[in-house]
């Protein structure tokens, strides 16, 4: 007698998502992204009305804040951090989780505070 265990879709979708993760790291996909793609994914985060709503309340515009951002992303936070910020800001999230999910504690602590460094330090220019 044959007993069979479905797994919930979720968990099968997400051990996907980390299979794929951990095959583009393999084959160099996991290489830090350029300060340029920073920029273009923070541009295009930046058309979301939530995006538009907090750039008007800073009084910046979205490429100054992207561009002033870039270079504290990078200084704050580890290869991984900074790469699942960029899938994030372009909007995949799932595979900005499965690599955060990896991260030390530390590591995950800088990619919730470099938000605040971005805005406190590029805010008002």
């Amino acid at each position: 007698m044959k007993i069979m265990i479905k797994q919930p879709t979720h968990v099968s979708c997400l051990v996907a998502v980390m299979v794929a993760g951990a095959l583009l790291t393999a084959c160099g996909g996991g290489s830090r992204p350029s300060g340029a793609e920073f920029v273009a994914a923070c541009l295009q985060e930046g058309q979301s009305a939530a995006s538009q709503l907090l750039d008007k309340e800073l009084g910046v515009t979205r490429k100054v804040f992207c561009e002033c951002g870039e270079p504290i992303a990078r200084s704050s936070l580890s290869a991984d951090g900074y790469r699942a910020m960029v899938l994030d800001m372009q909007g995949k999230g799932e595979e900005a989780r499965a690599i955060t999910s990896t991260m030390n504690e530390a590591e995950q602590t800088a990619s919730i505070e470099v938000l605040g460094k971005m805005i406190e330090q590029c805010g008002a220019k």
